[in-house]
């Protein structure tokens, strides 16, 4: 959002939760808001890998 813009458009959209949340806010589907230069210690992003399994052979 621009300087000017009113403090409407300067939200942003927080899905998924964190460590601190109920089971409610774990889901993808759930969503809330913050502020744009609101910072929270339970704001952040995942990084994330495809599980590729074992081996039939390890087994």
């Amino acid at each position: 959002a621009a300087d000017d813009d009113p403090d409407v458009y300067k939200r942003k959209v927080i899905r998924g939760g964190s460590w601190k949340d109920i089971a409610y806010y774990l889901h993808t589907g759930t969503r809330h808001w913050e502020f744009q230069d609101t910072t929270k210690s339970y704001i952040g992003f995942r990084c994330a890998v495809t599980f590729l399994g074992r081996s039939i052979d390890d087994f």
